[in-house]
């Protein structure tokens, strides 16, 4: 080594700074945080430190604090991994400078950006191959140091978790800065997995925070006046625009979709999520997916984590529209999965020490769930109708006869009744086509819900009621039209200017965001139904089920056609939010 890399002995100059003699500390400080430092004398350095490990103390902490701000992730990999056993040694002797290495580590998750990368007409990070490379190395390079560090420091996990909140950048910042930091969140939990329901719980918290940003009639309107300025969105015989084609069938029951280009969301929130969706749809299926197979186990542990986090962050979100989709695809995946999903919910409508908001969200969850999931068999949608139909029965038995429709002092009643009728809506022509399908649906005793002193078919959505109407007066297993008239005659506005009807919520409807949607896509159902219009209602115009607005019943009926296919019949609305039962499958066992 030439003189000029060899460094003074570095242990005498500490026992001197000791002493008070600080010149050759002073020095030594100045060219360890040299940002011209060669590579050759910073191995050097680090060499030297290595050798004084034990004497890096609490006197030290300015000479520790050059040494965490050395840019080393992308230096020589002989340099990188004199850095990385330095760091190991350095926490390891001396577990008060853990938290500041700990932090440093995080910091790069959060790759530097300069000006130059930023394309000035989008205000976006453009990256070559190279960059993007050079990015990822340093993430594995910072990763490896954490995981030994995590191996031989049990406090670290309790040390990392606070600093990951802190470090997530706010929902303003460049998508990619995102990405990259989402992305190296859920690489943390393949080697420190006790820590995977906290860091699964901070991503979906920042998640939530851009989708309520995000309402889909604001997503709409960007993506209409993106339209508008390129005339066209998708080109069809442009080969590099956006198509979504299905990869094997294989793909397809494990809910993959390859996508060519995802086009982006001109709306910058909806674009943020979109990216973190995609990673953490894509997490969910490489962690219960092996090569086609489904890991059951690990399925399974996922499934209970990100329930935990649905209890505590998601259903008491109101107006999200997206981030539920997670538990979505995660019933997607078996069927088990979806029904242990269900039992959860239909206990918590059940429970009366549950708030009565909780109660009504969850049913809504329920409702959404048997109607557009693809992947929920008849005979389920069966079985959760017919318990909701007896707890409706039964509390009507219960109530008597001395009752009024009142949505503060029996939420829950509607909100159940309000599912039952969407579901049937939803389902009907399947259930009625089964042998003794018709039977069954008889034995649900329609009629009774609809006359009963509660009046459901007041206080339930007017377009879900209309639509329920239709279905049942064709089949003859309830006549709605007499009470709808009536409850039309009667209807008297709050002093909103609304009527006192339940809120909107039907968190499945169609999922919106472009990237992370081909994980949605195969398991989703689309309403492909229509409303009868009576004589009176000839307004010409065409409305999604749920509409935004409801001011009152004539208004809130839609007009629609056979075939309306590319807005969905049920569509729009959003999460509940605010802040006994089927059995748990066997299956589910253990």
């Amino acid at each position: 080594m030439s003189s000029e890399h060899q460094p003074p002995r570095l242990e005498n100059i500490l026992k001197n700074h000791k002493r008070g003699l600080r010149h050759d500390y002073d020095v030594f400080l100045s060219k360890l945080g040299s940002p011209n430092i060669s590579s050759a004398e910073l191995k050097s350095y680090i060499q030297s430190l290595r050798d004084c490990i034990t004497f890096l103390d609490k006197d030290h902490e300015i000479l520790v604090g050059v040494l965490l701000k050395v840019d080393w992730t992308r230096r020589e990999s002989a340099v990188v991994l004199e850095y990385q056993a330095l760091l190991h040694n350095l926490v390891s002797a001396h577990t008060y400078y853990l938290r500041a290495g700990l932090r440093m580590l995080v910091k790069h998750f959060l790759p530097k950006i300069t000006e130059n990368f930023k394309d000035s007409s989008s205000d976006s990070v453009v990256l070559d191959s190279q960059q993007l490379q050079d990015h990822e190395t340093s993430f594995i390079n910072v990763h490896l140091v954490i995981k030994a560090i995590s191996n031989i420091v049990p406090m670290s996990p309790t040390v990392l978790t606070p600093l990951l909140s802190d470090y997530f950048p706010y929902m303003t910042k460049d998508k990619y800065l995102q990405e990259c930091y989402v992305k190296n969140l859920l690489q943390i939990t393949h080697y420190m997995p006790q820590q995977r329901l906290a860091i699964l719980e901070l991503i979906v918290d920042r998640m939530l925070k851009l989708d309520v940003r995000s309402p889909k009639h604001e997503i709409a309107e960007a993506e209409d006046n993106m339209e508008e300025e390129n005339d066209i969105i998708f080109d069809m015989d442009d080969p590099s625009s956006t198509q979504e084609v299905l990869s094997t069938d294989a793909g397809y029951r494990s809910g993959c979709f390859e996508i060519k280009s995802a086009k982006p969301m001109n709306h910058k929130e909806a674009e943020r999520l979109d990216v973190m969706m995609d990673l953490v749809l894509k997490y969910i299926q490489q962690t219960c997916f092996h090569e086609g197979q489904l890991k059951w186990d690990d399925t399974k542990k996922l499934y209970r984590e990100l329930l935990l986090v649905f209890e505590r962050l998601i259903l008491p979100t109101h107006a999200s529209c997206h981030v539920q989709f997670i538990m979505f695809s995660l019933c997607a995946i078996k069927q088990p999965i979806c029904e242990g999903f269900l039992d959860f919910l239909w206990k918590k409508v059940q429970d009366p020490n549950t708030e009565g908001v909780y109660r009504q969200a969850s049913v809504s969850y329920i409702g959404s769930l048997l109607s557009r999931g693809l992947f929920v068999p008849i005979s389920t949608v069966m079985a959760c109708l017919g318990l909701m139909c007896d707890w409706v029965h039964k509390y009507l038995d219960q109530v008597g006869s001395c009752v009024h429709a009142d949505v503060s002092h029996h939420g829950p009643f509607y909100s159940v009744c309000q599912t039952i009728f969407y579901v049937f809506v939803f389902r009907s022509k399947e259930l009625l086509e089964m042998k003794k399908g018709y039977k069954w649906a008889e034995g649900l005793n329609f009629q009774r819900i609809v006359t009963s002193r509660l009046n459901p078919l007041r206080v339930c959505l007017p377009v879900i009621v209309k639509s329920f109407a239709s279905v049942t007066r064709t089949h003859q297993l309830a006549f709605c039209d007499t009470i709808i008239e009536r409850n039309f005659r009667c209807f008297l506005p709050s002093s909103t200017g609304k009527a006192d009807l339940l809120n909107e919520a039907f968190p499945f409807d169609p999922y919106i965001l472009h990237r992370s949607r081909k994980f949605i896509v195969p398991h989703y159902r689309e309403y492909q139904g229509n409303v009868v219009q009576e004589d009176n209602d000839t307004e010409d115009e065409e409305d999604d089920f749920i509409t935004d607005d409801i001011m009152s019943v004539k208004d809130s009926i839609p007009v629609l056609s056979v075939g309306k296919s590319p807005t969905d019949f049920m569509a729009y609305s959003v999460s509940p939010g605010f802040k006994q039962t089927l059995e748990w499958p066997q299956s589910m066992e253990g």
